[in-house]
């Protein structure tokens, strides 16, 4: 009988029947998974759990049973900017990330962001999250030199079609129809509400293409662009 222990970030639920919940989680060392539990040891999403994962053959639902929840939010429980962060987190991941195939560089970079949230910095490092997010999924920013042959040390635009980087020089002529690039993606610099709002902007053009709809909660992240 397959089965297995790990620690994982609580996605989300969705109820089977009277009494049982289906249980996703992005786990360390199994990538997104699902399995069953009882309806009463429901925990709720963005919640630190360790379980143990049991099935009769690999390729089953399984169940879960669950060691110990640590509540994650509950430092912030005031703070609706983070709590609408974790939950368009949640479903992000839940909708983009492919169940069962390990994803650890990713979930190392979640739990230092998650570690983290508290800095002031916190909502520039949720861009960067949602940049890794996209080349886990196999849709990476090409951030490291200029598409056009430009001064790859003045990277300014993003082309919507390929991902790739184009210089302040090259894409000024064409900037209706690329998107701005925030400096603070590709080098450790300054930034502004309005490099913020460009940021969001930016990956939440490439995420909408891979999932049904965005987060509801994502649009509260975004800060006014003429900040």
């Amino acid at each position: 009988m397959p089965d297995w222990q790990d620690s994982g970030f609580v996605l989300g639920t969705k109820r089977l029947g009277e009494n049982n919940v289906i249980l996703s989680l992005l786990t360390q060392n199994h990538g997104r998974h699902l399995g069953l539990i009882r309806t009463k040891n429901k925990p709720l999403s963005g919640c630190f759990i360790q379980v143990k994962w049991k099935a009769r053959l690999p390729e089953h639902l399984g169940t879960y049973t669950i060691e110990n929840i640590k509540p994650f939010s509950a430092g912030f429980m005031d703070d609706r900017k983070r709590l609408a962060a974790i939950s368009c987190l949640c479903t992000l991941l839940e909708e983009t990330l492919p169940e069962r195939e390990n994803v650890l560089s990713f979930y190392n970079h979640l739990m230092l962001f998650l570690k983290n949230i508290q800095n002031e910095d916190w909502v520039k490092e949720y861009v960067r999250l949602e940049v890794k997010l996209l080349k886990t999924i196999g849709f990476g920013l090409d951030l490291s030199k200029c598409a056009a042959g430009g001064n790859s040390a003045d990277l300014a635009y993003i082309s919507p079609k390929t991902g790739r980087a184009v210089s302040m020089e090259k894409g000024k002529p064409y900037h209706e129809k690329l998107l701005p690039l925030p400096s603070f993606l590709w080098k450790d610099d300054i930034y502004t509400s309005k490099d913020i709002h460009n940021g969001l902007q930016l990956t939440g053009y490439f995420l909408s293409q891979h999932v049904k709809k965005m987060p509801i909660t994502r649009a509260s992240l975004l800060p006014e662009k003429n900040c």
